[in-house]
């Protein structure tokens, strides 16, 4: 029954540390559509990261990656916070004028530790955000691009291949805001950055946009929601991957694919694992 069903996802909430627990699972709306934990209140970031701090593994290693040179890298917990911290900062100077929980991303990006921070930093602050493959054809990018409607416009790809592959038109340009990751230097203090406090939000919220690959004509945007999407992320990590603190993941997939958000990015971290992107 429903009821059932509720209850059952009601106690899988319990994965998660919310700042207002939820008194359901989910309500229907009357054209069929569902909100999950709608009077919860919960920050991503703060379950991923900063929870994992607070208990002790601040200098356990979050995230390896291997590039296709393949260059190894490590960053603990304590230093995916400081560059979220200070990626937060630099969004926040981009979207000074502008509610920044109404504002939208697009990330441009392959799985890397580049990705890895704009999605991260857009979670810890509630920007929407959407994240697209490296490789896809132009005609893809602008198309995406025109649905998302993004206020910045985040790119690993470098500033002249992306202009060269990409003919976004003036108009459509002076409305973005671009941020090529090739132009941008964490720097290596970070002491005179503020700590910038962990929002919390309505279970309900628009999380992030993931598209369709378009191969049946334009691609779609399904649009997911934070907590339900929080839930189902761990619980499939947990009981589908037996994953716990001590787990070192690696999922071979895109930062665009469904699976580089669940099973590379906010599962492994939801638990205090090790995750390898590659």
């Amino acid at each position: 029954s429903t009821m059932n069903i509720n209850q059952f996802w009601l106690k899988q909430s319990n994965l998660f540390s919310w700042n207002k627990k939820p008194s359901i699972a989910f309500k229907k709306k009357k054209n069929n559509f569902v909100e999950w934990y709608p009077d919860g209140k919960i920050n991503s970031y703060y379950n991923c990261i900063t929870k994992n701090i607070e208990s002790g593994l601040g200098n356990k290693i979050a995230i390896h990656t291997v590039t296709k040179e393949k260059k190894f890298s490590k960053y603990s917990y304590n230093d995916i916070s400081s560059k979220v911290n200070y990626f937060c900062s630099v969004l926040k100077l981009k979207l000074k004028n502008k509610k920044i929980h109404n504002c939208k991303v697009l990330i441009y990006s392959a799985a890397s530790i580049e990705s890895a921070i704009a999605m991260l930093s857009c979670a810890k602050l509630g920007i929407h955000f959407a994240v697209l493959f490296e490789d896809l054809a132009s005609e893809a990018v602008k198309k995406r691009i025109q649905l998302l409607k993004p206020d910045i416009f985040i790119s690993r790809v470098k500033r002249k291949t992306f202009y060269k592959k990409v003919s976004i038109n003036k108009i459509e340009a002076k409305k973005i805001n671009f941020l090529f990751f090739e132009k941008f230097k964490f720097p290596n203090k970070y002491k005179k950055i503020p700590n910038i406090e962990n929002k919390y939000f309505n279970g309900n919220k628009d999380f992030f946009t993931l598209f369709t690959s378009g191969s049946t004509g334009m691609p779609k945007g399904v649009v997911t929601g934070l907590g339900g999407y929080l839930v189902y992320a761990k619980f499939t990590c947990k009981e589908q991957f037996g994953m716990n603190k001590n787990s070192v993941v690696l999922t071979a997939a895109e930062a665009g694919n469904m699976n580089g958000h669940t099973y590379a990015l906010f599962g492994p971290l939801s638990f205090g694992a090790t995750s390898v992107l590659i």
